[in-house]
Parts: structure tokens; sequence; C-alpha cells
């Protein structure tokens, strides 16, 4: 501990503390002004779709400071979609017999850029599929989904070739 003050102590005596303070001002200046320009990231993002979250990675492109806003306030990372803003492919029904849909990622892209304030987003990574609840709730077996549902089963029951 005591070569540390002394180290400390002889530092000073050739280093100025206004020169240290001005040096601390000049970077916090400069940090500042860099926050300023426009940066692309990745982002996570929790997205609440008929109250069920999900977790989607996000490009985002915006000012230094609104990223950082963003990316430090989990409340602004949350957003409710309903699932009649989205933009969905044909119904399936996967392996268990549930009704599934899966959203296009322009129309959650879309979605999501309409919630964001200041912020681009570039691009949406990989979209969840979503438990189709309405159709559950309603018995609604579509004929897309019946397709679906043969060809998952044709699949299943078919031996490989050689």
């Amino acid at each position: 501990m005591e070569k540390i003050k002394r180290l400390f102590n002889s530092v000073r005596r050739w280093i100025s503390p206004v020169y240290v303070a001005m040096l601390v001002a000049a970077f916090v200046l400069w940090y500042i002004t860099k926050l300023g320009d426009t940066y692309t990231t990745d982002h996570q993002v929790t997205v609440v779709i008929d109250n069920v979250e999900y977790d989607v990675d996000c490009t985002i492109r915006g000012k230094g400071t609104d990223l950082i806003y963003y990316t430090l306030s989990s409340r602004r990372s949350r957003f409710v979609i309903p699932i009649s803003d989205l933009t969905q492919d044909a119904p399936m029904v996967d392996n268990e017999g549930n009704n599934i849909v899966h959203v296009t990622a322009e129309s959650l892209k879309l979605a999501l850029a309409q919630r964001m304030d200041n912020i681009e987003v570039v691009s949406v990574g990989s979209v969840p599929v979503i438990q189709n609840k309405r159709a559950a709730d309603a018995g609604d077996s579509t004929p897309q989904a019946t397709v679906v549902n043969d060809i998952i089963d044709k699949v299943h029951t078919s031996t490989p070739t050689e």
C-alpha cells in the first residue's frame, strides 16, 4: 500500500490535477459528440403477441443517444403487438395438432418500426412461430392446415430410400 501512495505522490508532482480534470472533461465532451453520430447495432426486444412473450433479435439504426436509451431501458424494449397488425402466412398444424401461424418478417419489422421512436429497424432475426389461439379455441381446421398435417404425416410414416 505504501508503494502505491509513493507512486501516486511522484506522479502528482509531474502531472497537475488541473490537467487531469481537463483531460477528463475533454473525454466526456468527445464522447457526447460521438453519441450524436448514427450507429447500427443488434438488439433483442421482447414482443408480446396474444399475451405470449417472444424474444426477437433485431438490427436497429439510430443516433447513439437513442440507441443507448433503448438498450439500457428494459421498459422500452418490450412491445405489445396485436396479431391483427401482423401479416401471416397460411395457418398450419404442428406435429401435436396445434394450430400455428408464421408471421412474416417484414410485417413484424414494420410493426416494431411504428413503435420505436427515432429508431430505424433494419432487419428482424428469426420470427417466432405463434400458437394461433383463436383457431385453437374455435376448433378451426382450415384446408391449408389439413394439407400441411397430411404432409407431416407422410413424412413421418415414409421410410428413407437408398
